[in-house]
């Protein structure tokens, strides 16, 4: 991942990032998504949280609130941090890249919302997220598709997208299987991401 690029241009989009995920609806999107899916006990990793949108969407559908919330931008986290202590939420922090994330347990629950898109191997990423779950663990991913739309989003954030059939292949050599592929209904999120839930045997 070019984290140090990448941490830059999310570094300088933190203060409006939270608006207009909600104003591009993908709040509404994220909670939809999880509504009656989200596990109420277990530990979760968030890996590249931003400003917390997907996680505080997973708390709010009724998920655990063992959180740990992981990101390489401080001010990402700084962010985060604000919005969970307004729901008196005080989650773990980790401000780092996810490849230099150590941690001694596995997670029960991993989140991670349009990050997938950002690793130079996304394959070996969906590798570590699999070994960092145990048997009965879940990844939550939403995931950029083909759209028009993304080479917008390109232009700023140089990320890739993905068809539904290379997330599902590269899950299934990671030795996960499918749970869930999600299709947002509205908005940006519509044209531009798919939800998905994998699960390791």
């Amino acid at each position: 991942m070019d984290c140090m690029n990448t941490s830059t241009r999310y570094e300088n989009a933190a203060s409006n990032w939270s608006k207009k995920a909600i104003r591009l609806g993908y709040t509404t999107a994220y909670a939809d998504f999880l509504s009656g899916n989200a596990l109420q006990t277990g530990s979760v990793l968030d890996v590249g949280t931003g400003t917390g949108t997907f996680a505080l969407s997973w708390i709010e559908a009724g998920g655990s609130t063992d959180i740990t919330l992981l990101d390489p931008s401080k001010a990402m986290l700084k962010r985060a941090l604000s919005q969970f202590k307004a729901l008196d939420r005080y989650p773990k922090l980790e401000n780092c890249a996810f490849d230099d994330f150590q941690s001694e347990t596995e997670f029960d629950v991993i989140l991670a919302s349009h990050v997938l898109e950002h690793f130079d191997d996304p394959a070996s990423a969906m590798r570590r997220f699999s070994q960092m779950l145990p048997i009965g663990g879940r990844l939550y991913l939403n995931v950029s598709k083909p759209h028009w739309c993304n080479w917008m989003i390109w232009l700023r954030f140089r990320h890739s997208w993905f068809r539904p059939e290379a997330v599902c292949q590269m899950a299934q050599d990671a030795g996960l299987v499918e749970v869930r592929i999600h299709k947002f209904l509205v908005g940006p999120p519509s044209r531009t991401s798919l939800g998905y839930i994998f699960s390791k045997p």
